[in-house]
This record gives C-alpha cells, structure tokens and sequence, in this order.
C-alpha cells in the first residue's frame, strides 16, 4: 500500500478543521474522526500484512487472525457506528454509500499500486494515488460537509470532495518522500510505480526512461539497481520539474480552500495542514545520493 504515515497523525483529523471552518464546531465532527481511525487501523494491517512487514509478536496476533480483525476494521465497524450515532436515516444511507464507494475507490487505487504492467504515465500513477490515498480523506471532508448541511449532490460537496482527494494525494506525495536513503524507499524495495518515476517518465529520452525502467525492475533484488534509480530521480532537473507539479496541485488546493470555506482560525488550520504537506513533498538537491 505504501501507505501515508501512521499513527498520531494529526493529517487525519483533517474533518475537525473542514466542519469547524463551515460552522465553528469542529466537536461534531469526532464520530467522522473515529470511522476514520478505524478504517485506517484496518487498512494498515493490510498493508503490512501485502508488504511481508508483519510482525506477529509484536501485534500479538497470527496473520489469519490480523487479516480478520483488518477485514472487520474496514467494513463491519465503520457500518456500526454508523448506525448508532444518530444521523437520521437520510444522512445514515448517505454515510454508508460514502464508505463503500471510497472503500472501493481505494481499493482499486490499491490494485492499481501492485500492477506494473502498461504504460506508466503521470496520469495513471495518479489516478491511482487519488484512490489509494486520496478516497479515505475525500470521504472524510464529505462526511464532515454534510453534518453542516451540504447536501448530497450538491456543488458544496463536490467541491470539499476534491479537495479531500488532493490533500490525500499530497499525503501520499509526502509519505513517498519520508525514505532518506535507497535502501529506506520501500517504493524501490516494493517495484511501486510513483509519481516521481511517473514524471521521469515524462520528460527522460527514450533511452535513458528505458534504462531507469530496467533498473527499476531489478532495483526489489538488486541494492545496486536500487541506488542507481534513487540517483537518477534525484538529479537537479527533473526534480525542478516534479517540484513544479507538486506545487501547481499545492496552489489548487489553495484556492480551492478560498472557495469552500469563510476566513476563520479552522480554515487557517487547514491552510497549515495543506502547506505543511506541499513542503514535505518537495525534493531538494543533494536528497540523500546514494
């Protein structure tokens, strides 16, 4: 999954800000921040579980029973609280069609993350990071939008929705540039096609992408393979060009922002959330060459 960063991640308290910038009262939005917590909790285990990170004893489960207790993380929890919260039996059969469709959005973005095969382009990789990543805080901003009465199908909602997506993207952006070292990148360990190997795909020569793709095929076996495409990713260019992305989905996110929600301290809040995950996406020179 290369999932985004876990545990006491202040990002995923993303609907606090989102329903305190439409009405003050960011406390209403606790029951969204709970089905998240939960859904994430499962989605982890997963990850783990996909990735051979698994670590039975510390978890103090086997993998059977972890992929069971996961399974009831994403699905059968969320759907309870659901329906003990009191939403009213509109809102209720909102909130549940919500979490099915992003559980199914992300789980596509998931399938998309481990097939390699066609060609990589930048709008593919992202098709698959707004699903992977971007589907959890997009039904996160829309839960927590219809509590302040937007109201399903409306331009309101729509537009907290993709801004929900693009901050999930730039969270992914982020978590993709926590690896200091190659031999840290779990993408490069994983084969994972990333935005990053998508924009080089873009703009390398025939050539050279042919040989980066060769690279990067052998780089989950071969330490040598995987320094060598760190190396190339990292050079000045391309990584001006990738930072210039990074920051043209930072500017919409922005004044998307501007759009939804009145000046106030919650909007602010989530102004600070979105700058500091532009910030840690970006590359600089001399990011740890191997």
């Amino acid at each position: 999954m290369a999932a985004e960063e876990r545990t006491e991640n202040p990002f995923r308290l993303l609907p606090l800000p989102v329903l305190g910038a439409l009405t003050g009262d960011p406390d209403a939005a606790l029951p969204v921040c709970v089905l998240s917590a939960l859904w994430w909790a499962g989605a982890e285990a997963l990850d783990d579980l996909m990735d051979g990170e698994f670590d039975a004893r510390g978890v103090g489960m086997t993998a059977s029973q972890t992929m069971v207790a996961a399974t009831v993380c994403l699905t059968l929890l969320p759907q309870t609280l659901i329906g003990r919260i009191g939403l009213g039996a509109e809102r209720e059969r909102f909130w549940t069609r919500e979490l099915t469709a992003s559980g199914m959005r992300c789980a596509g973005g998931q399938l998309d993350d481990v097939d390699s095969s066609g060609v990589l382009s930048w709008r593919r990789v992202m098709v698959g990071y707004a699903g992977k990543t971007g589907a959890p805080y997009a039904r996160d901003a829309v839960l927590s939008a219809t509590l302040a009465g937007a109201g399903a199908g409306s331009e309101e909602l729509r537009g907290w929705r993709v801004f929900g997506e693009l901050f999930g993207v730039l969270r992914q952006l982020a978590n993709d540039r926590a690896a200091s070292t190659a031999r840290e990148d779990a993408d490069l360990a994983n084969g994972t096609w990333t935005l990053l190997l998508a924009y080089a795909a873009e703009t390398l020569t025939p050539a050279e992408l042919a040989a980066l793709l060769d690279a990067h095929a052998r780089a989950p076996d071969e330490p040598a393979a995987r320094d060598a495409v760190w190396n190339r990713l990292r050079r000045p260019d391309l990584m001006a060009g990738y930072n210039r992305r990074i920051t043209g989905i930072h500017r919409r996110l922005s004044a998307l922002l501007h759009q939804l929600a009145r000046p106030s301290h919650h909007r602010e809040q989530l102004r600070r959330l979105v700058d500091a995950s532009a910030t840690t996406a970006l590359l600089t020179v001399g990011d740890g060459v191997a």
